[in-house]
Formats: C-alpha cells, structure tokens, sequence
C-alpha cells in the first residue's frame, strides 16, 4: 500500500484491492512485536488475484442478493464482468502504458466498470482532472450496484456490503474520492463520505474508521472522534490507545486520565512515540501489513496521525518526556 503519487496521500492500496493498512492486519508474514520476518517462505495471497478468483467464483453460483433482469440488463451485466476482468488484468501489470490502455479497454466494454475510472484516475495529471475522474468512477459503481442488485440495494443490503462483491469497486472509488475532496479542502463532504462507507459496511474491510478519525481531530470534532473509539472499540491495538491518549489530552491535558491512557498505549505499542518525535527515522515506503505492537504498526499511526499530535500545543513533549522517562528506568532497572 504505496503512498500514491508525489502528494503523499493517506495509505493507499495503490490499484489493487485489499484491507487498508490502517486496521490491524495480521500478517503471516510478521512477528507480533519484533517486526521480523520468522516465516519468510509464507506469504499472504494477492488481494487482486483472490479478488478476481472469488469474482469467477460468484459469476458461476447462485449469489442470494443477486436479482434477475431482463435481456438487455443482463447484456449490460455481461459486459461490465468482461471489463472488470481487464481490470484484473491491468492490476497485475507493472507497465503504466499497458495499465493506462487496459482501462481503456474496460471503458470501451462498460463505462459503467468503476474500477477502470479508478485507474484513469491514478494516472492523472493533475488533482481537479482527478477528481472528475473518481467522481466519474463512484457514478459509474453506483450505477452498477443499482444494476445487479436492484434499485434499493443501498439500503437494503446496507450493513454488508463489502460481502456483495459487486460493491467493492464503489467503496473504492468513494475512498479515493473522499482522499481528493480532504486534500481539495473539502473537508466536510470528505469526512461525510466516509461516514456513508461505515453506514453500508460497518465491519470497515477498508480501515476507514482509521482515516475518519485523524480527520475528525484535524477539524477539532472530538465528540466524533469519541463516538468512533466507542463504536471501534480496541484496546489492545495501539492505533485505539494512542488516539484515546490524545483525545484525553486535548480534553483535560496533563491530567491522570490522560497519562493512564498514555501509558496504556505505551503498553500497546511503545514505538509510536518514537516516530512521533522524530526519535526514529519513517522509513522511506510504508508497510502493507503490521501486526499489534511492532514498529510497522507505529509507522502507519504516525503516517495518519503525526499532523494531529504536531498541531495540539504541547502533546509531542507530553510523549517525549514519558518516552525518556521509561528510557531511564529501564536503564535503572538494568543496573540494579
């Protein structure tokens, strides 16, 4: 999940499809606190080619929440399934001139192929053409799901969406969107279109919830930031502790609320302060995967989160110095 482009925008999947790396990912690949790599010979499937083997899968079974339609929608159906398997097939390819031609070609099948706009979209040359191309994309996926599914399976199938295949590359795109609106200063409509992908899939495939908290803080919305903790409530990721550690901090400061959540995150996950204060240097690419506790986690909290802690007056000092006082003691606790 390369940051995309020069912009640097929030954890990307980067043309492929899978689970944001703002939400704890257990990788087979990664220890659960050192971050090395004790089984090298497993690797994770690739979301795009498991996402295109369960599209194959579907095409052939009877899926409940499909409807039946009539010949020429069923025309149209078939068409958009040849040119979302282009899609697939442009995911796969490591040449920019063959992605750009192979979204093309899904285009000419179906415009209404979300995915494809996505991929135009990622090629652009600049944000406002950008923009009009994933606007282009979730109309394009709206369209579709409203095709295949019916025209109330926006409510009726709200909840799970992520389950009904077919929806995917729409919450793609309105992510992507949501993305482009944040850094066009649309904050409000950004923060409002995340909300919606949490009301269709409030199991969160996609890490939103992640996003919609570090932008709830950077409007100042911490009755929102609160409700979202509450609803996602957990405690034994470092992502959940240090986001409640700066809540309370903004709150109530120094306060004995606040240092016990602090140093409950500090439990979780004590690299986060590390990055946070430029003690440890980010590395250049962030990870795809993290497990609980390791540093791959605190990396991708501080790609999301660092501007919200950098912008509340006093909150990296408040972490230094907790940071430098369990250095101490532990140097003390060596010695004795």
């Amino acid at each position: 999940m390369a940051v995309r482009k020069n912009r640097k925008r929030k954890v990307k999947k980067n043309r492929k499809p899978g689970k944001s790396a703002g939400t704890a990912t257990m990788s087979a690949n990664r220890s659960s606190r050192s971050g090395t790599d004790p089984y090298p010979d497993l690797k994770l499937p690739d979301p795009g080619s498991m996402e295109a083997f369960m599209s194959m899968i579907e095409r052939t079974a009877s899926s409940p929440a499909r409807r039946e339609v009539g010949a020429s929608d069923a025309d149209r159906l078939i068409q958009l399934n040849r040119a979302q398997d282009t899609v697939y097939e442009a995911w796969e390819s490591g040449s920019r001139t063959e992605r750009i031609a192979l979204a093309k070609e899904a285009l000419s099948l179906s415009e209404i192929c979300a995915d494809a706009w996505v991929l135009m979209a990622e090629e652009a040359k600049g944000i406002v053409e950008e923009r009009d191309l994933y606007e282009h994309a979730v109309a394009a996926g709206e369209i579709a799901i409203r095709l295949e599914l019916g025209p109330d399976a926006f409510t009726e199938n709200a909840g799970y969406f992520w389950r009904i295949l077919c929806t995917r590359p729409y919450m793609r795109a309105l992510e992507s969107l949501s993305d482009c609106m944040w850094e066009m200063g649309e904050k409000e409509e950004s923060i409002a279109s995340l909300r919606e992908m949490l009301r269709l899939n409030p199991n969160d495939n996609q890490g939103i919830r992640s996003f919609l908290i570090s932008r709830l803080f950077a409007i100042g919305d911490l009755e929102g930031v609160a409700d979202i903790l509450e609803i996602y409530r957990e405690p034994d990721l470092g992502e959940w502790g240090w986001n409640m550690a700066l809540l309370l901090f903004i709150r109530e400061g120094d306060s004995s609320l606040a240092v016990s959540a602090r140093d409950e995150a500090l439990e979780t996950n004590s690299f986060v302060p590390e990055f946070l204060t430029g003690a440890r240097q980010m590395p250049a690419s962030i990870p795809s995967y993290y497990s609980p506790g390791s540093p791959e986690e605190a990396v991708i909290y501080t790609f999301i989160n660092r501007s919200n802690w950098s912008d509340t007056k006093g909150a990296l000092r408040w972490v230094a110095e907790k940071r430098k006082t369990k250095k101490i003691t532990s140097l003390h606790t060596r010695q004795t």
